[in-house]
């Protein structure tokens, strides 16, 4: 775990794989009212896993996905959906907050088997501290059974498969 490296709105800015090109590296980040909603009402597991598997980075994502297929409305925007980026892959952990807030830390845990790290990104053009979008979300899902490292269902839950790459 590193401190955090604040820039501008941003709690953390991290790379991540290009939506376009998988070889091109993207700065993206999390904005600090979203990390801090996850302080604020103690959810230290996704805190944990934002220390151990979101601010390392996403470039180790398997594949991207455009589009989340459900209704959703970010600053007036009636087709927000269409603006989310989903990386996923299944890191060799997971982590958990150990002990209490203020002398806490995360600790590595083994992923539950056959479940994929999802993460989340809401995509803007490059805004003037280098992003290409925020980090909005993070989680496990079911792993496809067809598709290693990819969520269960892909296709019935984002509008298209950007990349994927092979290990």
């Amino acid at each position: 775990m590193r401190n955090i490296q604040r820039v501008g709105p941003y709690i953390e800015v991290v790379e991540a794989r290009s939506p376009e090109n998988p070889t091109i590296h993207i700065k993206v980040g999390i904005r600090q009212d979203t990390f801090q909603q996850l302080v604020h009402h103690y959810f230290s597991t996704a805190v944990a896993q934002f220390y151990g598997l979101v601010q390392p980075g996403l470039v180790p994502a398997v594949h991207a996905f455009r589009g989340v297929k459900r209704p959703l409305l970010h600053a007036g925007n009636l087709n927000a959906d269409s603006g989310v980026i989903v990386y996923s892959w299944r890191p060799e952990f997971d982590y958990v907050w150990v002990g209490n807030r203020s002398e806490g830390h995360p600790a590595e845990k083994t992923p539950a088997p056959n479940r994929v790290l999802v993460v989340l990104l809401r995509e803007f053009p490059v805004d003037e501290f280098g992003c290409r979008g925020s980090i909005e979300h993070w989680n496990w899902v079911a792993e496809d059974p067809y598709l290693p490292q990819a969520p269960v269902n892909w296709a019935e839950r984002y509008s298209k498969r950007l990349w994927s790459r092979s290990l």
